[in-house]
């Protein structure tokens, strides 16, 4: 394409390229949204501005410099052009990246990442709300489908916008199905959050979304706080699958349950963990409402426990 060193090839591994394809820069610290964005010594501060720049269903990649500095909105971020990639130039590590987007203190809007794009790739990006105001609930509404996340941390309730009806993430609607994380975290373990404020919520219905090695982290306040939530069975599409992963309350309060199902699941809705573990609750699911352990539903309370520890064996 001409703008770039062949060494920018890493950071594109797996990520689609199309005829057209373009690619923008953004640097925090060295950047500004006037440049072109399309040379190492011409990027664009901000996310917003490379995404403006980029054409729905091209395969245009936005790559997010980490140098220790947050790259700040000031605005709640839509990501609605289809095919259009997001990834982060910081070590790929599952937790606290240093290619991080972060709102500015007193954004109030929620949710604050509205992702509705399909098929799109985003790999080392940490989406971190941390907000003074208290109607800035929602972190990353995920609401397209067939989307990929590696290494990516979702975080939410940071700030003074640690209230009830905080969310991490939420998917949400039956348009956000088919969508695969690996080695990602969601949730947070620096802040104890109130009662209310659950890690992830399922709504209106997305089906067959998958979670290969990853972790949930919540240190809660109250025992009824979740990992996982949804308000009726019908939030719940078909095939929600966990492989690998982990669950941890941070704290001593006891949490009841990680998943919360409050109606009895289709066939079709069940919650499959495979080889997953949980440190710091009673239960995976207190109504065995549909959540299948090692392929032993009607067993949801057997295994091996130690101080909270858990692992359900086939």
């Amino acid at each position: 394409m001409g703008l770039f060193p062949m060494s920018v090839e890493f950071a594109l591994v797996d990520v689609p390229r199309s005829k057209g394809s373009k690619i923008f820069v953004v640097d925090a610290v060295n950047g500004s949204d006037s440049n072109t964005g399309t040379s190492w010594n011409s990027p664009l501060a901000t996310v917003a501005a490379a995404y403006a720049k980029c054409t729905t269903l091209k395969n245009d990649v936005v790559l997010l410099v980490g140098n220790g500095t947050s790259n700040t909105a000031t605005a709640a971020i839509t990501w609605a052009k289809d095919f259009t990639h997001l990834i982060g130039l910081s070590s790929p590590v599952p937790d606290e990246q240093r290619s991080r987007i972060k709102n500015t203190a007193a954004l109030a809007t929620t949710p604050f990442i509205t992702w509705s794009a399909d098929g799109c790739v985003v790999k080392n990006v940490s989406f971190w709300h941390e907000s003074s105001d208290a109607a800035a609930l929602v972190n990353f509404k995920l609401s397209g489908g067939r989307n990929s996340f590696f290494n990516c941390q979702f975080a939410g309730a940071v700030g003074t916008n640690n209230a009830s009806g905080a969310r991490s993430m939420l998917i949400y609607g039956a348009d956000a199905s088919g969508n695969y994380f690996k080695n990602c975290t969601f949730g947070n373990d620096t802040i104890q959050t109130v009662a209310g404020v659950h890690v992830m919520e399922f709504d209106a219905g997305p089906s067959h979304t998958q979670f290969d090695d990853c972790l949930f982290v919540h240190s809660i306040a109250a025992t009824t706080q979740l990992h996982l939530f949804g308000a009726a069975a019908a939030d719940f599409g078909r095939r929600t699958i966990f492989n690998r992963c982990l669950f941890i309350n941070e704290t001593s309060v006891a949490q009841a349950e990680v998943i919360l199902t409050t109606a009895a699941l289709s066939q079709h809705q069940y919650i499959f963990l495979n080889d997953c573990w949980f440190f710091g609750a009673a239960e995976w699911n207190l109504g065995n409402h549909g959540v299948v352990i090692n392929n032993a539903h009607a067993a949801i309370i057997t295994g091996v426990a130690t101080s909270g520890l858990m692992k359900i064996t086939s």
